[in-house]
């Protein structure tokens, strides 16, 4: 709809419709141009956020810096205070979606507060992993019902965390012997790519969830995960690249078709450049590398520029097309 708008006003620009002056003025009507009243808003959702994380952190580190002059009942009954606090501002303004959302944000921040104070009080002897895990666990009615893509990000970047941490204690799954870093990868890249997939099916259904940098965050995550498993078998382990890069080539062309085709990203399309790129120049890389050859290093670059390049005018042919 506002590429439509956009072409709109070029159009009436070009036959002289428009004055050069009025445009700005006509980009405001349409809503293409923020004015003074939008700027504020964003101000204030801005505002609002860095109060929300602040109120967070200065609860944290108030208790850590008074740690010897506060009994474990009343850091405990501060930070039970606070989610209560929290939640019933969430309920108070729940006709205020975003104030009601930030306010359940604040408590699902302290509740992972109030845990790590539990471990360190009572040094229960968990690993780190089950701190974020469980925290994730225990946030997740709330998360469901806030609707909040901030909060949803929240609770799958703890589930992200605890999966690393896991891997940091036990260099497997569930006790099976695999390589654990290629094992690591293969469940980012799954954890990932399946909360990108159900993301993008609920976007559909649910407004509160269309905002797309969301999105673009995770399939960061998930394209990084799958990229950097490709390359790391290629470099460190020849013998098993077969897979891998099946499942690497499976996922890119996925990736851009879905891109490209059923919901135009051009964000998304050029992290799809980018990993052929990597993936592509590595594996050239190490042929090179192997074979000795100084003058290929010359070639290697050359592909290097080609290919940044093509990628560059594929993707302002793929803007241009959607433009117009």
């Amino acid at each position: 709809m506002n590429s439509q708008k956009r072409r709109a006003v070029a159009t009436f620009f070009a036959a002289g419709a428009i004055d050069k002056q009025q445009i700005p003025m006509a980009l405001r009507r349409l809503g293409l141009m923020p004015d003074n009243r939008v700027w504020l808003r964003l101000f204030d959702q801005i505002l609002l956020a860095s109060g929300i994380v602040a109120m967070a952190l200065s609860m944290i580190f108030f208790i850590a810096y008074n740690w010897s002059d506060m009994g474990r009942f009343s850091k405990f009954l501060l930070l039970e205070a606070s989610i209560i606090l929290s939640v019933m501002l969430y309920c108070y303004f729940v006709a205020r979606k975003l104030v009601s959302r930030m306010a359940l944000l604040l408590a699902s921040l302290l509740v992972g507060a109030l845990m790590a104070f539990y471990g360190q009080t009572y040094q229960t002897g968990a690993d780190s992993w089950q701190l974020f895990f469980y925290w994730a666990l225990a946030i997740t009615p709330w998360v469901v019902i806030s609707r909040f893509s901030s909060l949803w990000l929240l609770w799958l970047m703890l589930l992200n965390l605890a999966l690393v941490l896991y891997f940091d204690t036990f260099h497997s799954i569930f006790g099976l012997v695999f390589d654990a870093q290629n094992t690591l990868f293969w469940c980012l890249f799954g954890l990932n790519s399946l909360a990108l997939l159900i993301w993008e099916w609920c976007s559909k259904k649910m407004v509160a969830l269309t905002e797309r940098w969301p999105q673009r965050v995770i399939a960061i995550i998930s394209g990084w995960a799958i990229t950097a498993l490709a390359i790391y078998v290629s470099l460190d382990k020849p013998e098993e690249q077969l897979l891998p890069l099946l499942i690497w080539v499976a996922w890119l062309v996925i990736f851009m078709v879905a891109y490209r085709q059923f919901r135009l990203d051009i964000f998304m399309l050029a992290g799809g450049c980018l990993s052929a790129i990597l993936v592509i120049m590595t594996l050239l890389g190490q042929h090179i590398i192997e074979s000795g050859d100084e003058a290929e290093l010359l070639l290697l670059s050359v592909l290097i520029m080609a290919m940044g390049a093509g990628a560059a005018y594929w993707l302002k042919q793929v803007h241009r097309e959607s433009e117009s």
